[in-house]
């Protein structure tokens, strides 16, 4: 039998080929993340600032404004962790084009690939957002009467980790149904879409209607923004935090064997010619 080491070997040049490629193009990837955060915070703050004010109320959903502000910026920059994907999507291009084949022939699993890379591709992510919670969250704690719980964020993270994983593993399972169809971006749109609402990235879950919470209750997406979020603010005590953690660890596994399935069922009817 192979020792881990050999197995792991070829997944840590992925992961250092993906660093190394982020810190090349370390402009882009900047503007491009601190566009989307800025933009997105800032437009969702302001609508939630024009709920409270037209509302005439201090709280709605037993959620102060102070509180809701906070979680809108924290969740989105949750939320910008896990919403990247450029290569689970390239992933259905390369099916329709026949270019699966250069992986085939490598010691290595097209799914490990894949999670390495993205992988790679996030670090950079959450290493800019934990300077940004620590820059931005400090001053506001201390001046700003913000309240972040320390303890939670560091609870939130284990389930952040587990969050990136679960949206990577999401969207390679809907790139893999290229075995079978033409065209999977619609699959892709409407995740996106699924996540941008059930995630808590636009409002905290705890405020929609019972029916709707109960349904995303039973869905992964809670973990990609709202749980982490909400453990950062303070809404949801650390205490509680290991649960959370323990069902997006068994989303991560069942997403995981779902997504392997879907692969080894895939490749079967997968053939390219010529290269």
């Amino acid at each position: 039998m192979r020792r881990w080491s050999e197995v792991w070997r070829p997944y840590r040049g992925v992961i250092r080929a993906g660093l190394a490629n982020a810190v090349e193009y370390r402009t882009n990837f900047l503007i491009d993340t601190l566009a989307w955060l800025v933009v997105s915070a800032a437009v969702n703050m302001y609508l939630w600032y024009a709920v409270y004010e037209s509302s005439s109320q201090t709280t709605l959903a037993s959620i102060t404004l102070p509180q809701m502000l906070s979680y809108i910026v924290c969740a989105t920059l949750c939320a910008s962790i896990c919403r990247k994907g450029r290569f689970e999507r390239a992933t259905g291009e390369e099916i329709r084009n026949g270019e699966l084949n250069k992986y085939l022939v490598k010691p290595i699993t097209h799914i490990g690939y894949v999670l390495a890379a993205a992988t790679a591709e996030r670090i950079v992510s959450l290493q800019l957002t934990v300077i940004l919670v620590i820059v931005v969250g400090v001053p506001l704690t201390l001046t700003a009467g913000v309240s972040l719980s320390w303890t939670g964020a560091l609870c939130a993270l284990p389930i952040l980790l587990c969050g990136m994983m679960i949206h990577s593993l999401i969207a390679l399972m809907l790139s893999y149904f290229a075995f079978w169809l033409d065209e999977v971006w619609t699959f892709h749109v409407v995740k996106d879409i699924s996540f941008w609402f059930l995630s808590g990235q636009l409002l905290p879950l705890s405020t929609l209607p019972p029916d709707v919470l109960r349904v995303s209750n039973m869905l992964p997406f809670q973990y990609l923004a709202y749980i982490p979020a909400s453990l950062i603010v303070g809404t949801i005590p650390a205490s509680a935090a290991l649960p959370y953690f323990a069902g997006a660890f068994v989303w991560m596994i069942l997403l995981y064997g779902i997504t392997l399935f879907v692969w080894k069922r895939g490749i079967m009817r997968y053939s390219a010619f010529g290269g």
